[in-house]
C-alpha cells in the first residue's frame, strides 16, 4: 500500500473505532427507553386491573412464580393477590411518577400511587411506594417480585 494512503487509513480506523461505542450507547439508550414505556405501560394496566377487579389482566402481567411483600410485611402469592383484586374495596387509584432501571433482561421499576378505598361506608385514602422486579422470559416482560410500602 502506497505511504500517502496510510496516513488517511489510520485516522478513518481511529474515528470508526470511536464512534462505533457511542453508537452503541445511543441504541442502548434507545432500547432502554422502550422497555421503559412498555414496562410504564404495563404497571398502569396493573393499576387498572386493581381498580376494575380484573384478575385476568393481572394474571398476564406477572409470572407464575411472582412472589410480593405487602405493605404489613407478609409474603403474598399470585393466587392470593389474584383474590385480593377480585374483592378488593378500592374505589379509585392514581398512579404516581415512576423510574425504570434496566439491567439486559432485568428491570426494576419504583413508584408510587394513591388509592382510595370504600369499607362500611368509610372513605380512605393512603399513599403507597413500590418496587417491581420484571424479567424478560421468553421475549414477554413478567413480573417476578414486588414489595410495598404504605406511607402517611
Amino acid at each position: 500500500m502506497p505511504r500517502r494512503f496510510s496516513a488517511p487509513i489510520c485516522f478513518l480506523s481511529l474515528l470508526l473505532s470511536a464512534a462505533v461505542p457511542a453508537l452503541a450507547k445511543q441504541s442502548k439508550a434507545d432500547s432502554d427507553a422502550d422497555i421503559s414505556q412498555t414496562l410504564q405501560a404495563m404497571e398502569r394496566a396493573w393499576l387498572n386491573a386493581e381498580k376494575n377487579h380484573d384478575a385476568a389482566t393481572f394474571d398476564k402481567l406477572v409470572a407464575d412464580d411472582w412472589i410480593a411483600i405487602t405493605p404489613d410485611g407478609k409474603r403474598q402469592t399470585k393466587a392470593e393477590r389474584a383474590a385480593e383484586i377480585i374483592a378488593s374495596d378500592i374505589d379509585s387509584a392514581t398512579l404516581g411518577e415512576m423510574k425504570v432501571r434496566v439491567f439486559g433482561d432485568t428491570a426494576v421499576v419504583t413508584g408510587s400511587d394513591d388509592e382510595t378505598t370504600m369499607k362500611d361506608g368509610k372513605k380512605s385514602t393512603d399513599h403507597y411506594v413500590w418496587t417491581d422486579v420484571f424479567v424478560k422470559r421468553d421475549g414477554k416482560w413478567l413480573a417476578v417480585a414486588s414489595q410495598t410500602a404504605q406511607t402517611k
